[in-house]
């Protein structure tokens, strides 16, 4: 399979995972565009440690871009609080990770559910690259889809393998993403749990200063952990 999809995926390629059976929990949140498997090494890690790993498919992905196109960033906020109470229900504690978009969202769940014990936000972004992004609610009435650039920038070409992301995305959605990471932009001082900030130097795509401010913007959390 081509790591970018204009078809519907196959559901058991990119079905949500349970792994492991211990008492403390680890929700794992995947991109933008993205589905499940992009962190389901992290949760075998997590898994063979002792940690019971859910690895969630956000709504509106998993399917065909149409869906997602037909949700918005609030869907997807309350589609990793019903995964969280789901887990929190089953163990000691929880902790959340997020990749990219899930990254924004495991902050967001943080800010505003105090039970997230700690946080891993990874390449997760504050703002999205371009200054035209600044007239998506424009552009979003004239220009319905975007389609990517081919070329992922993963150092691990391995790890290309485990993506499996929606070909294109409407601009309604990247709207969507956007309004997301403006409202975690303004709760991240809400959050209190540990957090750990990790990004790629080298990332093309979302800038490695997003993680500086996030850390700086951090002002309440127990303690922050940035690389």
């Amino acid at each position: 399979m081509s790591w970018r999809s204009l078809e519907p995926f196959d559901t058991d390629v990119v079905a949500p995972y349970k792994l492991g059976d211990g008492r403390r929990g680890a929700l794992l949140i995947h991109g933008f565009g993205g589905s499940p498997p992009e962190l389901r090494g992290l949760g075998e890690h997590l898994a063979a440690r002792g940690w019971r790993a859910h690895g969630l498919v956000v709504p509106g992905h998993g399917l065909r871009p149409i869906d997602l196109h037909r949700t918005r960033w609030e869907d997807w906020a309350a589609g990793v609080q019903r995964a969280f109470d789901e887990l929190a229900a089953e163990c000691e504690s929880v902790v959340v990770a997020g990749q990219s978009m899930g990254g924004a969202l495991a902050l967001h769940l943080a800010a505003t559910e105090m039970r997230v014990r700690a946080v891993a936000a990874l390449a997760t972004p504050l703002w999205l690259p371009g200054f035209l992004v600044h007239f998506l609610p424009v552009f979003k009435r004239v220009v319905k889809w975007h389609t990517p650039s081919s070329e992922v920038d993963l150092w691990d070409e391995a790890a290309v393998t485990e993506l499996h992301s929606y070909g294109v995305r409407s601009m309604s959605s990247i709207n969507e993403l956007r309004r997301l990471v403006g409202a975690v932009r303004d709760e991240l001082a809400q959050v209190r749990a540990p957090v750990l900030v990790l990004h790629g130097a080298r990332d093309r795509l979302i800038a490695p200063a997003c993680a500086v401010e996030i850390a700086q913007r951090l002002v309440s959390s127990e303690e922050v952990d940035l690389h």
